[in-house]
């Protein structure tokens, strides 16, 4: 297994509707899940090597050849994972009530925090929020005014996520297939030029990647103690469970087993198709995912699913999971 690890730092203003609702310019995250990066890698792909070049991505996935995480929060060198979806058997009572508040709004803690939370929420001991960064990005609205095919101007707001300094958003992916990961590495440099989420055609979502990138194939080639938790985590088998780091759907045959003794979140994954040759109505069918967080007693592979909607290809929304293994359930 090779895991690349890379930070985007963005250049731009970040359109990226949480997903929450079908009026998707109301709201703007401050994460991206993985079948966003995936459907602008494919499209990047497209423009970058014809059809043929998005086909051998998706079919790359499609085989788990190339696995992609959410893109979650950084603040400097410290990377943030999305807390695990555990219901707390007791807070702590020497845990100031002010504090509990402060705890239960994190959506990020930094991975080498992780058994410490976990460890809270088994009420065997107080978790430690002092350090614990929040302050990612801001909210801005944008106002716009649209004149396309109407006589009189109509005014409406853009909702975007503007990254703090020394925040962005890091990502990563799994592959065995250096060919493969080596083409999604170019891709994702033109992506960046390009833009990723919506209104990019107003120049939202341009980034670059940092030159902090990292590339591990063992243990021996992580560069710190977050890195070597991590890749220790990523290749841990026969865990007590696994904590999802992307928001994914099992396939049908899977659901059943992926939910026993699960504890989840759901996130609701919509959008628009930007093929200018599908030809046909652009709305993608609309799923319910497995929010990033969730926790698993066995992992599952997912799929790509076809939300295409009758025009002229398939568009695939990627949902195969990579997971960290974790000592606790």
């Amino acid at each position: 297994m090779n895991c690349y690890l890379y930070k985007l730092s963005f250049r731009t203003p970040l359109h990226c509707g949480a997903g929450e609702s079908a009026k998707s310019l109301d709201s703007s995250s401050a994460s991206i899940c993985a079948d966003t990066l995936f459907s602008a890698l494919c499209s990047q792909a497209a423009v970058d090597g014809g059809p043929e070049a998005a086909s051998e991505l998706c079919a790359a996935a499609k085989e788990g050849e190339a696995l992609f995480s959410d893109l979650f929060p950084y603040h400097g060198e410290e990377l943030y994972i999305p807390k695990p979806a555990m219901l707390p058997a007791a807070f702590s009572e020497t845990l100031a009530a002010d504090k509990k508040k402060v705890m239960k709004s994190l959506e990020y803690i930094p991975i080498l925090k992780l058994d410490d939370y976990a460890s809270s929420m088994r009420g065997k001991a107080a978790f430690e929020i002092d350090g614990i960064f929040k302050d990612f990005a801001s909210a801005e609205s944008i106002e716009k005014v649209s004149l396309k095919g109407r006589e009189e101007s109509s005014p409406y707001c853009v909702a975007a996520t503007v990254f703090n300094a020394k925040c962005g958003l890091y990502g990563i992916v799994l592959s065995e297939n250096q060919e493969i990961l080596t083409k999604i590495k170019r891709l994702l440099r033109l992506l960046g030029a390009g833009g990723i989420g919506g209104k990019v055609s107003s120049g939202y979502g341009k980034f670059k990647i940092l030159g902090d990138e990292i590339e591990m194939e063992n243990v021996n080639e992580a560069v710190d103690a977050q890195t070597t938790a991590l890749w220790r985590m990523l290749s841990a088998e026969n865990a007590a469970s696994y904590l999802s780091l992307t928001t994914s759907l099992p396939t049908d045959g899977e659901l059943e087993e992926a939910l026993t003794g699960a504890l989840t979140t759901v996130r609701r994954r919509g959008g628009f198709v930007t093929s200018e040759e599908y030809g046909a109505a652009r709305k993608k069918d609309t799923q319910y995912f497995l929010g990033a967080g969730s926790l698993f007693r066995r992992k599952y592979k997912g799929s790509l699913y076809n939300v295409a909607s009758g025009g002229a290809h398939p568009v695939y929304r990627y949902s195969k999971p990579i997971f960290l293994g974790v000592d606790y359930q």
